[in-house]
């Protein structure tokens, strides 16, 4: 069951979202979060939309090092329902690791089937792509795009019956370390982090783990939410997050690389769902399914 995690952002998610963050000077968070919303894209849609928003899919060279591998099965079935259901899809970024692979065109060669699938969606105008710390192979603010596919930073999807903003961002903004230190970030999981899965360690969980460091980071995606008075949907940390009500409205949709298990969250009806994708085995059997993992979000009470 994914739950708020009001102790994990240490009392954040458990104040009234319309309670301004008071105090407190602009922080590189706050102003590269600024910066990301002036200049994100505008989708309308209203109740009778479908949406599922995934992220940190982390897509590789098929290698030994390559965490999506594992899940591409999966998330390709997942993507397939969603398809064929009529649901927008968002990728909330990291989608490709070009931290650890060098070349799009390896990753491209080797997740053929999740790539055609996306071009599908794309020709409906049925694809939004966000761009991740992951995605980004040279400096911040060059244009990114994706097997001809153009990525934005940020995407403003606005509920045409109410005029409510939902801002969905990848979330590295506010994380100085993917954000400024991007640079040596990137050599590190290149040439420390994937030295040490080549040789057999490997992150189970597919997250950092829940760290003080992973608690900044939503603590300061949840303030920017509380004192801008909108909700927000991110990924980065990896951790499922759905508030509680009256809660702030900050949403975190998971990760798509633990092993058997993808997260993530659809809009439709109105609301915000929190659903995982899993496998289970039915008698020697492996069998693909779709679990709510907690009740849905009405977003009129986040107005």
């Amino acid at each position: 069951m994914l739950t708020a995690i009001a102790d994990d952002i240490t009392g954040t998610a458990t104040k009234p979202y319309h309670r301004a963050v008071q105090g407190k000077r602009c922080s590189f968070a706050q102003r590269r979060l600024n910066e990301a919303f002036e200049a994100a894209k505008r989708v309308f849609f209203d109740n009778s939309s479908r949406i599922v928003l995934f992220s940190d899919c982390h897509r590789g060279n098929n290698g030994r090092t390559d965490e999506f591998a594992r899940n591409a099965g999966l998330f390709v079935h997942a993507l397939t329902h969603y398809y064929r259901q009529g649901f927008t899809y968002i990728e909330v970024g990291d989608g490709d690791d070009l931290w650890k692979n060098r070349r799009f065109s390896d990753i491209r060669r080797a997740h053929g089937r999740v790539f055609d699938l996306l071009h599908r969606f794309h020709e409906q105008s049925r694809l939004h792509l966000i761009v991740g710390n992951h995605d980004i192979q040279g400096k911040r603010g060059l244009p990114v795009a994706k097997d001809g596919i153009v990525v934005h930073e940020g995407l403003i999807l606005h509920h045409g019956p109410t005029g409510q903003r939902i801002f969905v961002v990848h979330g590295h903004q506010a994380d100085f370390k993917s954000e400024h230190l991007q640079a040596a970030s990137r050599l590190a999981v290149r040439y420390i982090w994937k030295l040490l899965q080549t040789l057999g360690f490997r992150n189970h969980t597919g997250r950092e783990g829940v760290t003080q460091r992973t608690k900044k980071i939503d603590r300061r995606l949840a303030e920017w939410a509380e004192s801008h008075r909108h909700v927000v949907i991110c990924g980065h940390t990896h951790r499922p997050i759905v508030p509680a009500q009256g809660a702030t409205p900050y949403f975190n949709t998971g990760s798509c690389v633990i092993p058997g298990s993808i997260t993530g969250l659809e809009i439709q009806n109105g609301a915000i769902l929190p659903i995982r994708w899993h496998t289970r085995d039915t008698g020697g059997a492996h069998r693909v399914e779709r679990e709510l993992t907690g009740s849905p979000s009405k977003l009129r009470l986040y107005a």
